[in-house]
């Protein structure tokens, strides 16, 4: 891991999962560390433990539900005002529900928590990314084969038709990947780079979303999970992928995402769409 003294990193979905794994890493190296949680009461222990765990004085929690819009302008407005600086943004927030919600803004919950949230924030953040640069951005996703089988539908990205939680969790995770590709396209020559990945087998709290007839299953499997995601945390604190950027990572190596159709385009009017649906 590199030394990241003096360098801010900002977590969503920190307080567990793969979140926490990246962010007690980035605590680790010496970096200040913000982690973001929709609970205020969760987040805040989450920071204590991990200033504890770490013997980094530097871990704070900011509230936020990155599914409500204003949520996230409020977020990004907190954290320019206490911070001047930002190295490493990594997108991590997810959330699961068995049936079709829709915000007070109108958006899918699902779809909105996992992607337009995510969107918004980076896109708020961006002057102060690039101002720190070199910087990150990083953004879970799945995996590269099974998103290839994935297509977007950007006349229904609420998913009015069709809903089921597998599709909605698979259309946000593959959202994620393109939105990291066309970030990075438009911030080649800004020292802002943006990878997306698979972080594996990592123990999350998200099966008590499920019901109880699959909860009792998936957490027993939960325990044989890691509780680190060594991806994830290669992305946001080694030196060896400086520079790195528009890749797709699994197993801590970059591979290859080829779909049959046009990625640099999906990315592109997925963009446009989502800046339109956000205000942008």
């Amino acid at each position: 891991m590199a030394a990241m003294t003096g360098k801010v990193c900002l977590v969503t979905g920190g307080t567990s999962g793969v979140g926490r794994s990246i962010a007690a890493a980035c605590a680790r190296a010496g970096a200040t560390v913000v982690i973001v949680s929709r609970d205020k009461g969760r987040g805040d222990i989450a920071a204590q433990r991990m200033r504890d765990a770490t013997g980094n004085p530097r871990v704070e929690a900011l509230q936020a539900d990155l599914g409500v819009m204003e949520s996230v302008r409020d977020l990004a407005d907190v954290f320019r005002r206490r911070y001047d600086g930002l190295h490493v943004l990594s997108l991590n927030a997810a959330t699961l529900t068995m049936k079709r919600q829709i915000t007070r803004d109108g958006y899918e919950s699902m779809f909105a928590a996992n992607y337009l949230g995510p969107f918004l924030l980076t896109n708020l953040l961006l002057p102060l990314l690039r101002a720190s640069a070199p910087s990150r951005v990083i953004a879970v996703s799945g995996h590269p084969t099974s998103l290839m089988h994935v297509r977007l539908d950007l006349d229904d990205l609420m998913l009015k038709k069709g809903f089921s939680p597998i599709k909605t969790t698979a259309r946000a995770a593959l959202a994620k990947a393109l939105f990291m590709f066309e970030l990075a396209r438009r911030m080649q020559g800004t020292g802002v780079t943006a990878n997306t990945f698979h972080p594996g087998f990592v123990r999350s709290s998200l099966p008590g979303s499920l019901p109880w007839l699959l909860r009792l299953p998936v957490g027993l499997a939960m325990l044989l999970a890691s509780t680190e995601c060594a991806t994830g945390i290669k992305l946001a604190v080694s030196p060896e992928v400086e520079g790195v950027t528009g890749r797709f990572f699994v197993g801590r190596k970059s591979v290859e995402f080829h779909p049959r159709y046009d990625v640099a385009d999906e990315a592109l009017r997925l963009w446009e769409a989502s800046a339109r649906l956000t205000g942008l």
